[in-house]
């Protein structure tokens, strides 16, 4: 552990959000200024929000704002757990129905 608290990076924190299931959306670029050569229907597009399709950066940036990827946690092994505990305690059952009969 280390002795100092880790700090989020603040310019990553004002350009990117990560959704619940680990997705990093941002702003896409080019829609600021210079847009009057541009078709209205280009402009529209560049108002959406677009998810972060490089994997690698996605995890750079999950990094610098400290999330946690999708599927991590304990929350997440806590759910793995019982859904193992749940199919070992449904196949066990199977298997000693026709022994017991």
């Amino acid at each position: 552990m280390p002795s100092v608290k880790m700090k989020t990076h603040k310019g990553t924190k004002k350009r990117f959000k990560v959704t619940a299931t680990g997705k990093v959306i941002h702003k896409r670029c080019g829609s600021s200024h210079l847009n009057s050569h541009m078709s209205g229907k280009r402009i529209r597009k560049l108002r959406k929000p677009a998810v972060l399709e490089n994997k690698a950066m996605a995890h750079k940036i999950r990094r610098a704002l400290q999330r946690r990827e999708a599927g991590h946690g304990r929350f997440a092994n806590a759910l793995a757990a019982a859904a193992a505990a749940q199919e070992q305690l449904e196949t066990n059952g199977t298997a000693e129905s026709p022994s017991a009969e």
